[in-house]
């Protein structure tokens, strides 16, 4: 009789046993990674992204060799990003890098794009002057046309050379705002051969 017993516990036990492996393969519990992944879910290639303004004139345009987009934080890598603020037909400055972010306007924020590599931010003139920005690291605000950034910044212009440890620029009302570092002071070299 004991004997008899401990085969029909033996049989229940892996009956249950096997029930349990069917049911547990038939439903598998997501898997916690897939739940954390933020896999890229939009490439886009040798693309251009133009944003307008309320009164329908061409505000900015963000092209690159490659976006990629990323759903989780909702961030767009870019490759090779040139951006053009137009300002409202002013002449427009063409800001270009190796690499970018890009970082879509919400609610609880505005359109942000951070560019880094030999930052390089254009403005020339049809009567000759210009003004340039070289920098490692800038954050542009196109929606403000502000860009700033915390990193050792020269700008070239007609008159000579500035360099400084920060900038903030302004660039509808053309307002610069330098600053001087530990190590860097705003320094302006005046040169008169620059002039027209």
């Amino acid at each position: 009789m004991t004997s008899r017993a401990i085969i029909l516990s033996f049989i229940i036990f892996t009956i249950a046993l096997a029930t349990n492996w069917f049911l547990d393969d038939s439903n598998p519990l997501p898997d916690t990674e897939d739940l954390t992944r933020n896999d890229a879910d939009l490439y886009m290639h040798d693309a251009t992204i133009r944003q307008f303004s309320d009164n329908g004139m061409l505000h900015h345009e963000l092209s690159a060799e490659r976006f990629t987009h990323f759903p989780l934080t909702d961030w767009t890598t870019l490759v090779s990003p040139n951006i053009v603020l137009f300002s409202d037909d002013a002449i427009p400055w063409a800001i270009t890098a190796q690499q970018g972010r890009m970082i879509t306007n919400s609610s609880f924020r505005e359109e942000v794009v951070e560019l880094w590599g030999n930052v390089l931010a254009i403005k020339q003139n049809p009567d000759g002057s210009f003004i340039n920005i070289q920098t490692q690291e800038l954050t542009v605000y196109p929606e403000r046309d502000y860009a700033e950034t915390d990193k050792k910044v020269y700008i070239d212009d007609n008159s000579g050379r500035t360099t400084a440890a920060s900038m903030q620029a302004n660039f509808v009302e053309g307002k610069f705002s330098f600053s001087s570092g530990a190590f860097d002071r705003v320094h302006s070299l005046y040169i008169p051969s620059y002039r027209r």
